[in-house]
């Protein structure tokens, strides 16, 4: 009966597979690359993103409160003096920095300064601005620029600060998974080698495959250690060998040099012919 290609490569893949499983070792071995990032790695780059929420808090929220009540009743302050600058980071990121130089009251005649940092986004920002006072509490001042981009600034703080907590606890959390991960390799389940068809590697060592888990296609990522690169397979186009925890959804691939798992010399030798069959 006539076979199509297709037909023909999934016959071949089945049959190479089955050789495989027939010379993969039947003893519970040990992972010695797990393919997953560093319990400490994650928690390092978790309190990272903290560190950046924090400080994006520290800088930015007093300020913007201030300018915020400020600007529920602005009136022009005319006779105070603003110096400082803005600058232009990436095109459209505006940061100043800004100094106000004041009369507390009419009847005052000693000057006294107040230093205002902010930022915001815009395309064409316009650099002129006035010293404006809240009408209820004269005491606060700021500038016109501050104010007119307040809604801006809300929406820039509140990106970043998402942005920098999705890191902290997204972090976390893949150390949490990590962890587990650790926890269940170190109880050796049965491995089971399995087909993955790699489609990208980046950095020469962040490795994303597809392969069937109980019928169903996932997409996972593997990261190899320094110098080492997937075990493709030969007459396979980008299928690599891998194998499955029994009973769990977790993969990992095997690299080129067969040093994934705790192999013996013999243990090598034989599955070496039985992939090169």
């Amino acid at each position: 009966m006539f076979q199509t290609p297709l037909t023909t490569r999934s016959t071949s893949a089945e049959a190479q597979l089955a050789s495989i499983s027939a010379a993969f070792p039947k003893r519970s071995m040990k992972i010695l690359a797990t393919g997953k990032q560093g319990v400490l790695m994650l928690i390092g780059l978790s309190m990272t993103g903290l560190l950046f929420l924090v400080g994006l808090i520290y800088m930015t929220v007093p300020d913007f409160l201030y300018d915020y009540k400020v600007s529920k009743d602005p009136v022009v302050d005319e006779r105070a003096e603003i110096h400082g600058s803005c600058k232009s980071r990436k095109v459209i990121f505006i940061d100043c920095d800004v100094k106000i130089r004041y009369l507390p009251t009419p009847q005052d005649s000693v000057a006294q300064e107040i230093k205002h940092s902010f930022w915001f986004v815009s395309f064409q920002p316009s650099m002129s601005t006035v010293a404006v006072r809240s009408r209820s509490n004269p005491s606060m001042i700021t500038t016109t620029m501050a104010t007119e981009h307040i809604t801006n600034r809300f929406f820039m703080i509140l990106t970043f600060a998402l942005l920098f907590g999705f890191i902290t606890f997204g972090c976390l959390y893949a150390a949490w998974l990590s962890n587990l991960f650790n926890r269940l390799i170190q109880t050796k389940p049965g491995l089971l080698p399995v087909m993955v068809k790699v489609k990208d590697i980046q950095n020469e060592r962040t490795v994303y495959f597809e392969t069937d888990i109980d019928g169903v296609k996932k997409k996972l990522r593997h990261i190899m250690r320094k110098k080492e690169g997937p075990l493709f397979l030969p007459h396979q186009q980008d299928m690599a060998l891998a194998v499955r925890l029994a009973g769990t959804p977790h993969v990992v691939i095997l690299n080129d040099d067969l040093t994934t798992l705790d192999f013996t010399e013999q243990e090598r030798s034989t599955l070496r012919v039985a992939i090169a069959a």
